[in-house]
């Protein structure tokens, strides 16, 4: 803030020493250095005040002048929405635009985020209810015959003559119905609101918009007189991590995570190439577990497998979570699988990037925007003035000179 009012101070000396310059050499303008100083200080005057003018011009009206026709005045208040406009579309589509969002997300790695998140004591605990209840529920609506039959077909590795990823669908909209999976993606965005609220998330957010303005500044003088408009990265990056923690806390993370589920159970029932990769990932996923389970081939009842089944897991959740920590190539089918969903995501939602700039800015005034501007390139504005003084100065005595060697 200093620096801008030194500039501006600046500013209104360069302008008052050189009319006081013309006003003290013009009655000498008659000799050759008289008039050499009358006229590099009345061009200079002329364009410090031209330029003094126009740049406020940009914020008020000077002399009173309203905007019309032929004179411009109050240039940003007048032309507010196109400004609001611009600064949502170099946002959405320079800043954050789909591919960088891709590159960024290309970065990450999902996978120890997913372990972490169901690492939590909440998250834990609601998953094992949600099975404890998935069960119950089974058991207490599939008839015997049938639920006998399933149970037979896991036991005895004729896991190929269901359809397993039919059954999922089932059991995902029967959950979905009874309120389970409301309560594991509560418990989901809750362990995403404490990991999102860190400072080291904090800073890698930083980073990304510093990287971002750097990127989009790069040489070019006008957008880095753009980029001084937005807040400061830092700024920046605290208004999208409280963004992000209030979508996690009023529930529209949560709904957006349902409906992408519920889409998910949809294209399971009709598209046949997600059924075929659905049946294998977990054919495999299935036999391998029921091994380690010590569970495959047991002759034992249905119903004590099941609850047998669910106590295993609930028992050595932390044992499963190290094992697939430690399986390298599990991990990336997975995120290369969280990747392609985010990247569809993108797609979908890329323009919500721009409705949410347009939304900060509505609430500003015409007279917090002239505030906002002027303290974002004020100091650049006044080096205008300052740079119109001197070189009208040395513009009017060139011509002085030239005159004088051609009369």
């Amino acid at each position: 803030m200093a620096k801008e009012k030194n500039n501006t101070q600046s500013a209104n000396l360069t302008l008052g020493g050189i009319t006081l310059g013309f006003l003290l050499s013009y009655p000498f303008h008659t000799g050759f250095v008289g008039g050499l100083i009358s006229s590099g200080c009345s061009a200079g005057m002329i364009g410090g005040l031209a330029d003094w003018f126009a740049v406020t011009a940009l914020f008020r009206r000077p002399l009173g002048i309203r905007p019309s026709k032929v004179i411009r005045t109050e240039i940003i208040p007048q032309n507010r929405e196109r400004i609001f406009a611009a600064l949502a579309d170099m946002v959405q589509h320079e800043l954050l635009s789909q591919d960088v969002l891709r590159r960024k997300l290309s970065e990450w790695d999902f996978s120890s985020v997913l372990i972490r998140i169901f690492t939590e004591q909440d998250v834990r605990k609601t998953v094992n209810l949600t099975l404890t209840n998935l069960a119950e529920d089974m058991v207490s609506q599939l008839e015997p015959d049938e639920l006998k039959r399933c149970a037979s077909v896991v036991l005895h590795k004729n896991l190929e003559s269901i359809n397993i990823s039919q059954i999922l669908a089932e059991l995902i909209q029967f959950s979905s119905e009874h309120g389970d999976v409301d309560r594991v993606l509560t418990a989901i965005c809750r362990a995403i609101h404490e990991f999102v609220d860190q400072p080291s998330v904090s800073v890698a957010l930083q980073d990304m918009m510093e990287a971002a303005l750097a990127r989009y500044g790069g040489d070019n003088p006008t957008r880095k007189l753009v980029g001084k408009f937005l807040p400061s990265p830092s700024v920046l990056a605290q208004g999208l991590q409280g963004k992000i923690m209030a979508a996690l806390q009023d529930g529209t993370v949560e709904r957006w995570l349902k409906d992408s589920l519920l889409r998910f159970v949809l294209d399971l029932r009709t598209k046949s190439s997600l059924q075929e990769r659905v049946n294998l990932f977990i054919l495999e996923a299935l036999d391998e577990g029921l091994e380690n389970l010590e569970l495959k081939g047991s002759r034992e009842n249905p119903l004590a497998f099941s609850e047998r089944f669910l106590a295993k897991i609930t028992n050595n959740w932390d044992s499963y979570l190290g094992k697939f920590e430690q399986n390298l190539e599990l991990r990336l089918k997975v995120d290369e699988g969280v990747k392609g969903f985010l990247e569809k995501q993108i797609g979908y939602h890329h323009n919500t990037i721009g409705r949410m700039v347009r939304e900060g800015l509505e609430p500003l005034t015409n007279d917090m925007l002239v505030e906002l501007i002027e303290d974002k390139a004020g100091n650049d504005l006044q080096m205008i003035r300052i740079n119109g003084s001197v070189v009208g100065g040395l513009v009017g005595m060139i011509i002085y000179v030239l005159g004088v060697v051609f009369r």
